[in-house]
């Protein structure tokens, strides 16, 4: 009987010291585990202060510099940080809607650096609109890297634990007596908002794509429809054949999508034909483009002739951009003489021979509509005495413009300038509201065309 309860009692001890044991082990690996979390959390922030500490010093110095090879150096330098910063952003355990707006402006200032990389590369000279740009993105840079740094101080002193923000989330934020990690950057993106708006893609490009397409409500057509459709845009001449290489069926704008082999070509043609309406959504011509022989004004005018054949008339240019000896041109629509944004395609037209290698109309085929475009209710002297008097105006002109919230605003646009910078200003044409302002910034290889 003793054996046995020695037995039993051996047993027993070694099982409660095995699950002691293995608790102990399993508490310990769950520390490291968290230990190594927050250590992966703070390096991120660290990396990402220093690509803001980063983009703030170069900004600084490209102010001063006069050397065009550093200020590729520089240009370079923030492109490559301001990438850096958004992935180690985007890496930390916050919501998205918090870091949107900080998010946004990395974005924004890398692309505009990019931009003026090509300027200073090509041998031009930075404008004045480019330098005022820079001393206020620098203004802004300074403070989110002074915001960035209050962040780490609170994390350092123990007050913010990553892991509990991860595991816990927004909750905990509302718990927590301190200074929250999205309050913070919610009032971060406060601040940043009023950072000159960049134009880079044409006005209100974002706004529009946020609507149901509106060319859903066309009839659908066969993909042999679309196959004679997708002939006829490239040049039913040139294409040796087509074939499907996709149905896209879950896209905003159902589409065929087919390559088109070309006479004489190797590489082929993608183009994507929406199934309602028959219209075409995208076309990439992948083709090499030699050495410019047009001039930009002749591309703006081949593209207007090729939107004409395909069935889109009455389009006007609005700025040209010239890349690799590629014209990118933006069209919008005119009904009435009133200048419809929402309503806009982009041609990219080879400088060499004049060809379209590139078609974007989602923005077009997502707003189209015949609008009721009814008399303003205010006159133009009436819109113009909500301008500032600062903004001396060069131009104006009627046109609609979509919003946030998805409407469409009647406004009398108002171009001008201040201290050697451009800007448009929108003056709703019913009630007289500043609906908006834009600055125009002049970009290396063009600029917004009025």
């Amino acid at each position: 009987m003793f054996n046995k309860r020695s037995f039993l009692a051996i047993i027993v001890s070694i099982i409660v010291v095995g699950t002691s044991t293995y608790s102990f082990l399993l508490y310990l690996d769950r520390k490291e585990f968290r230990n190594y979390l927050q250590g992966q959390y703070q390096r991120s922030l660290y990396d990402l202060i220093s690509s803001v500490e980063g983009i703030q010093v170069s900004l600084s110095k490209a102010r001063v510099t006069s050397s065009p090879k550093q200020a590729l150096i520089l240009f370079s330098d923030i492109w490559r940080q301001a990438s850096i910063a958004q992935d180690k952003l985007n890496s930390l355990p916050i919501p998205h809607n918090a870091i949107s707006q900080t998010t946004k402006f990395l974005t924004q200032v890398g692309d505009f650096c990019y931009s003026l990389l090509k300027t200073i590369n090509s041998g031009q000279s930075l404008s004045e609109a480019d330098i005022n740009t820079i001393e206020k993105l620098t203004d802004f840079a300074g403070y989110l890297n002074v915001e960035l740094h209050n962040l780490e101080r609170d994390i350092s002193q123990g007050n913010i634990d990553w892991t509990e923000i991860k595991n816990q989330g927004s909750s905990m934020f509302r718990r927590n007596l301190s200074e929250t990690v999205d309050m913070k950057f919610e009032r971060i993106a406060k601040e940043l908002q009023q950072y000159p708006t960049l134009i880079y893609d044409g006005p209100f490009s974002e706004n529009v794509l946020n609507i149901k397409p509106r060319i859903l409500n066309e009839r659908e057509v066969s993909q042999d429809e679309a196959k004679k459709i997708a002939a006829k845009i490239i040049g039913e001449n040139r294409v040796e054949s087509i074939s499907i290489y996709s149905d896209k069926t879950s896209d905003k704008i159902p589409t065929y999508a087919f390559s088109v082999k070309v006479k004489g070509r190797k590489d082929s043609i993608s183009i994507d034909i929406s199934k309602n309406g028959g219209n075409v959504v995208y076309m990439i011509d992948p083709r090499d483009v030699s050495k410019q022989t047009i001039k930009i004004n002749k591309a703006v005018d081949i593209g207007l002739k090729f939107l004409e054949r395909i069935g889109y008339k009455s389009m006007i240019p609005t700025y040209v951009l010239k890349y690799d000896n590629v014209a990118v041109i933006n069209y919008v629509y005119v009904q009435d003489r009133v200048v419809v944004y929402p309503d806009q395609i982009k041609l990219k037209v080879a400088l060499d021979n004049g060809d379209i290698v590139g078609i974007e109309a989602m923005h077009y085929l997502t707003s189209h509509t015949q609008r009721d475009i009814k008399k303003p209710r205010i006159s133009v002297e009436e819109a113009r005495q909500n301008v500032s008097k600062k903004l001396d105006i060069k131009n104006v002109r009627l046109c609609i413009i979509p919003m946030e919230s998805l409407r469409e605003v009647y406004c009398y646009e108002f171009y001008g300038t201040y201290r050697g910078e451009k800007f448009l200003v929108y003056i709703n044409a019913i009630d007289g509201t500043e609906e908006r302002i834009l600055k125009i910034i002049d970009t290396p290889n063009g600029e917004l065309t009025m």
